[in-house]
């Protein structure tokens, strides 16, 4: 009975200035369906690690759960592996962070691969949480399926499905059992279906948004308009996500979104 974005953004943008007050992002990913979030603080992504995360954990932490339950990501660089390790030994042992989420350099673009990060994913792994990678590219799927493959025991999860590069990403990621991609990225209608084709089911697929970058809306218009098994829409949905998280179950029936909506983050 529920819907779980697995990626949202978390910090203010042009289009969603407030999107940093719980008591705007719960009200407007509730009002679209979302149950709940797994947040990711755009200013550790960008600038500031320790001060993002940090941020993000207290706010987070003030939650009570109404409207839609929050939980973080742990966004680590690796040009801070000391910041890094004492990070996660603060947050990875507690239930409000899922795991940990790296992102290409926000200066260089270069991709996270296994030759520069391999230490600080040989700290993290210890910990047993999923490892969320940013895969805007096919380049950067091809090295998350690396990844994946050096992380044997560690559930992978790939955000973006390669952007406009999908077709090719999606192949790629097929074959590491222990790898999963959430369906953001690109908004074109045959990428869902080419991935289920091509990955043989929904077991391996999720729900992210991206938002606020992205209106979680857009992803689930594609999910909707799929000819599949109302148990597999649900999967796809939550389902795998729970799965995957932690609590073991498959997919129930989702909560339908409501129409009506107001901008999100005003």
């Amino acid at each position: 009975m529920s819907i779980i974005d697995i990626h949202c953004g978390w910090g203010p943008t042009p289009s969603a200035p407030t999107w940093n007050d719980v008591k705007v992002v719960a009200p407007a990913l509730k009002t679209r369906g979302i149950t709940q979030a797994f947040l990711a603080s755009a200013l550790a992504r960008r600038y500031d690690p320790v001060a993002g995360n940090d941020s993000l954990a207290q706010a987070v932490g003030q939650h009570d759960g109404t409207d839609c339950d929050l939980k973080s990501w742990l966004v680590c660089h690796v040009a801070q592996l000391e910041e890094a390790s004492t990070q996660l030994r603060r947050y990875l042992y507690t239930d409000a962070f899922v795991g940990m989420a790296v992102y290409p350099d926000p200066m260089s673009g270069t991709v996270v691969n296994y030759t520069d990060w391999q230490e600080l994913f040989t700290l993290f792994r210890r910990y047993g949480k999923p490892l969320l990678i940013e895969t805007p590219s096919a380049h950067a799927m091809a090295e998350a399926v690396s990844i994946a493959a050096h992380l044997q025991g560690v559930k992978v999860i790939t955000s973006g499905m390669g952007g406009e590069e999908w077709q090719v990403a999606i192949e790629l990621a097929a074959k590491p059992v222990n790898l999963f991609l959430d369906i953001s990225g690109s908004l074109s209608p045959e990428k869902i279906p080419f991935a289920i084709k091509t990955i043989g089911g929904v077991r391996k697929l999720l729900f992210g948004s991206g938002a606020p970058g992205t209106d979680p809306m857009a992803i689930l218009a594609l999910v909707d308009e799929l000819d599949i098994h109302p148990d597999d829409r649900a999967r796809i949905l939550g389902g795998n996500a729970r799965r995957i998280f932690g609590d073991g179950t498959e997919g129930d029936e989702t909560i339908a979104p409501t129409a009506s909506l107001t901008p999100m983050g005003r």
